[in-house]
């Protein structure tokens, strides 16, 4: 019983102070824009740990478990803001992080994921476009 305390406290532990064993990566890149170059970045992010899986639509890449010191957690996140302020307008880019154990420690997996609008959204009216998604009760 205390084994299991101590694995639930340090797995607690690492994800409040953001302190993963490994991080896990899943972009998805529409081909029908300018990203799907962002690629190689996301290689160099990761030492060469990924799979890039064409699709009809989009370049997915995926990487493997990688070790926290061999991730650059910094570029990642400067990747991501590059993809936020370069996806064209008719998206929405949805970025996600979730915690799941992997071999006997934490993985922080990120996902970023570009969505189509469902509607067409006019220069004034983006900003209550937004306003009203994130207003919807769940």
């Amino acid at each position: 019983m205390g084994t299991r305390i101590t694995n639930w406290f340090s797995r607690y532990w690492k994800r409040k102070t953001d302190q993963p064993d490994y991080r896990q990566a899943y972009v998805k890149l529409p081909l029908d824009t300018e990203l799907p170059p962002l690629a190689v970045e996301f290689e160099r992010v990761c030492e060469g740990r990924l799979d890039r899986v064409p699709r009809r639509d989009s370049l997915v890449i995926d990487t493997d478990f990688v070790p926290e010191e061999r991730f650059d957690a910094e570029r990642f996140d400067e990747l991501v803001a590059e993809l936020k302020a370069r996806v064209p307008r008719r998206y929405i880019l949805h970025d996600s992080t979730k915690w799941r154990r992997h071999d006997g420690g934490m993985a922080k997996m990120h996902t970023v994921v570009p969505v189509k609008r469902l509607y067409s959204v006019e220069e004034g009216d983006e900003t209550a476009a937004h306003e009203s998604v994130r207003k919807r009760p769940r």
